[in-house]
This record gives C-alpha cells, sequence and structure tokens, in this order.
C-alpha cells in the first residue's frame, strides 16, 4: 500500500475511535470480539494511539502493522465490532455499541 492511502486510513481509524470514545464516554482500550492477524503477530485491542498484540504490554504502532491488516481495524470500529470494560457499581462489565 502507498504511503498516502495508508496514512489515509490511519487518519480514518483515528477519527472512528475519537468517534467511539465521546459515544461511549470511555478513554482505555477498545478490544475486538475476534483478533486481526497481521502477518505473525495477533492484535486484539486498539487505543487512541496505537494497536496492541495480543499478550504484550508494549504497543505497536499503525505504521507498523500492514494495509489488510488496517483496513480489518478500520472496518471493525466503524461497524462496532468491539467492546470495552466499564466499571459499573464496582464490577467490571462489557460494554458494546449496538451493532450497524
Amino acid at each position: 500500500m502507498s504511503n498516502f492511502i495508508k496514512q489515509h486510513i490511519i487518519q480514518k481509524v483515528y477519527e472512528q475511535i475519537k468517534e467511539k470514545q465521546n459515544v461511549l464516554k470511555h478513554d482505555h482500550f477498545f478490544y475486538f470480539d475476534t483478533p486481526i492477524k497481521n502477518g505473525k503477530s495477533i492484535i486484539d485491542r486498539v487505543n487512541r494511539w496505537n494497536p496492541y498484540i495480543k499478550d504484550n504490554v508494549l504497543p505497536h504502532t499503525f505504521y507498523g502493522i500492514d494495509g489488510v491488516a488496517l483496513i480489518e481495524v478500520f472496518e471493525k470500529l466503524k461497524s462496532n465490532d468491539f467492546y470495552i470494560y466499564k466499571n459499573i457499581s464496582g464490577k467490571s462489565h462489557k460494554v458494546r455499541i449496538k451493532k450497524r
């Protein structure tokens, strides 16, 4: 994928994340229902700035993942195919936006 297209998709991912954060009033991780395969690694969550590889604490970068995985991240965010953990009355609950 060319740099322009990749930058455009990354910008759209950032816009989707920001929109979903405003709707959910949540600034932490968005966990995917089905993880995304990126070469040998698996992306299972994203936050405002970075995607995260499954079972890793340190973030990856959107520029470091391949184009197919990047488009899949965008599509999952756009179709609300993710969940968050929210603390309600001292208990942690999975919260979702209704899927499109």
